[in-house]
């Protein structure tokens, strides 16, 4: 009994927040969407939607705690793996269900979403706090250099497919797993540049991302384990629901394909990152805040979607890298502008107005599109 109440004394600061009382859309949205089948598709969506943010708040709470345990490096390799978690299970989902083009365009709208309307925010409010917020240069370059493999990753194969240049669709695919394994290789070496090869270049900034990270009374690193299970668990359930709501309710208002996976999905799936980025600029951390939005960026492109095409491989649902132009002009408009912000090493209020202006201008963009 004893040690039952030792972890639930662990696991309390994990649930409690100014989320927590959110939780109850979890239960409420799993017996809407599954014990009403007459329940309008817009409700279901939005129910699942408000579970999801608060359960992404645990999962990023219980990743700091684990990222303490483990130590600088290891640490890292799991925030940098579990950040994506929310992106992940929802993606997957939509691939079980045969719905390919919204796992493509999710993986853009989390680039999006964090680039431009997290960071945005983030820079804005931290900016209007502090005058300016200095961003380290060695993180700025790395970031630059893998930004440009995002890019390519979008634009390469996509060129390829519009312009009809593979023979089938299996070789589309083929070539699809094949490119998969070398950016899984290739993410995996960025870190292996980072903790083994140049450790002494990345040394301290991620020591100050471990430590602006700290909880004051860390919980255990089992209970954090078995909260970040549970919680994975349950969010299963409640992105599978609300991808079928999406879906639905997308068909029923008549919104595009495009406007919904890119613009709709991810504001939630990005309830951590908006958490975690905009209480980093508040404090003048913006190299955590970085590390939050366009860090997560990366992961998405270079790690969860090769990751994903590998499980559909796998499972016998195949999906294809290749992206539609409007998902192109986007991304190479949010790179471009990271880029512009980021170059002189510092953040302010006014380029935060920027990159929620060209945030505002893809949404709306995108919603006229048929």
């Amino acid at each position: 009994m004893r040690r039952a109440g030792t972890w639930l004394h662990e696991v309390e600061p994990l649930l409690r927040g100014p989320l927590s009382p959110l939780l109850i859309f979890v239960p409420l949205g799993l017996v809407i969407s599954h014990a009403a089948p007459g329940t309008s598709p817009l409700l279901v969506f939005c129910l699942n939607g408000l579970a999801i943010v608060p359960l992404s708040n645990v999962i990023s709470k219980a990743v700091e705690a684990i990222c303490e345990h483990l130590g600088d490096q290891w640490g890292g390799c799991v925030n940098a793996t579990a950040g994506n978690l929310v992106d992940m299970v929802i993606a997957i989902a939509a691939l079980t269900g045969g719905l390919n083009d919204i796992v493509l365009d999710s993986m853009i709208g989390a680039l999006i979403t964090n680039l431009l309307l997290v960071l945005g925010i983030s820079i804005l409010l931290g900016g209007l706090r502090h005058r300016s917020i200095q961003i380290s240069r060695q993180n700025t370059l790395l970031n630059s250099n893998l930004l440009l493999a995002v890019m390519l990753v979008v634009l390469v194969p996509s060129a390829l497919h519009h312009g009809m240049i593979f023979k089938t669709s299996m070789h589309h695919f083929q070539f699809s797993v094949v490119m998969s394994f070398a950016l899984l290789a290739f993410y995996l070496l960025s870190y292996a540049y980072q903790f083994f090869t140049h450790k002494s270049l990345f040394a301290l900034r991620t020591k100050q991302l471990l430590e602006e990270t700290q909880l004051r009374h860390p919980p255990g690193l089992a209970p954090s384990l078995l909260v970040l299970l549970i919680t994975t668990i349950i969010l299963i359930f409640n992105s599978e629901a609300l991808v079928e709501g999406l879906s639905a309710a997308a068909t029923q208002l008549q919104l595009s394909p495009f406007f919904t996976g890119v613009f709709l999905l991810p504001v939630f799936g990005s309830a951590s990152e908006f958490h975690i980025s905009i209480r980093a600029a508040l404090q003048k951390r913006a190299d955590l805040a970085i590390a939050t939005t366009v860090g997560s960026s990366i992961q998405v492109m270079l790690f969860v979607l090769p990751a994903l095409v590998i499980i559909g491989w796998l499972t016998g649902h195949h999906l294809m890298i290749f992206f539609s132009p409007q998902a192109m002009v986007c991304v190479i408009a949010a790179i471009f502008c990271i880029k512009w912000v980021t170059e002189d090493n510092n953040f302010n209020w006014f380029e935060g107005i920027f990159l929620l202006l060209i945030y505002l201008l893809l949404v709306t963009s995108s919603f006229f599109l048929a």
